[in-house]
C-alpha cells in the first residue's frame, strides 16, 4: 500500500482532527457509548487553533502526516516529556491511523518520524489491545503507571508504556 510520510504544518490541522475523531469512532466501540462516540469528539471549541499555535510556537512539538492520494489517513506526534517525573525525555503524545491502513507500516513510519528510535514513553488505554501490541513491536514495554479519567460516563484506564535506549 502505498503512502507518504511528511511534517504537518497549521493548515493541515483540520484533516489531521477528522482522523483523529474518525479513529476514535472506529477503534473506542469497545470502550466508549455509541452516543459518545456519535457526537462531537472536540474536547473544547478552540481545539483546531490551540493544535495550530502549538504547531507554529512550540519548536518541541513534532507531528508528522501520513497521507494516502493525497488525504491525510493517519498521524504522530511527540515532544518533550509532559509528566512531572517522566521515564524518557521525550514523550509520543498521539497516533492514530484510519483502519483502512491498519498493517500497511505506514503507522511505525510516522512515529518513526517523531521519535526515531529514542527513548520515549507514552500513555495508552489499558484495553486497547491493538494499539498496546502495536507499541510494543516499537519496543515500548508497560512500567507499572496508571491513571483512571473520566470519558463518556466511563472510568477509562491508561497505562504507561516506555521504551529504554538502545
Amino acid at each position: 500500500m502505498d503512502f507518504e510520510i511528511a511534517d504537518a504544518a497549521p493548515e493541515d490541522i483540520e484533516e489531521v482532527l477528522a482522523v483523529k475523531d474518525q479513529c476514535w469512532r472506529e477503534s473506542y466501540t469497545h470502550l466508549l457509548p455509541a452516543e459518545f462516540l456519535s457526537g462531537d469528539l472536540a474536547e473544547s471549541p478552540d481545539r483546531a487553533e490551540r493544535w495550530r499555535r502549538s504547531l507554529a510556537h512550540d519548536a518541541g512539538l513534532r507531528l508528522a502526516l501520513v497521507r494516502r492520494e493525497g488525504r491525510v489517513v493517519g498521524f504522530a506526534g511527540a515532544g518533550p516529556a509532559l509528566d512531572e517525573r517522566p521515564p524518557a525525555p521525550e514523550q509520543l503524545y498521539t497516533a492514530y491511523l484510519l483502519k483502512e491502513m491498519h498493517g500497511s507500516g505506514a503507522g511505525q513510519a510516522a512515529v518513526e518520524r517523531v521519535i526515531g528510535h529514542r527513548p520515549a514513553y507514552l500513555w495508552v488505554f489499558e484495553e486497547n489491545p491493538r494499539a498496546r501490541a502495536f507499541y510494543a513491536k516499537l519496543g515500548f514495554a508497560p512500567d507499572g503507571a496508571r491513571e483512571v479519567h473520566e470519558m463518556g460516563g466511563r472510568a477509562l484506564v491508561e497505562i504507561r508504556m516506555v521504551r529504554p535506549a538502545p
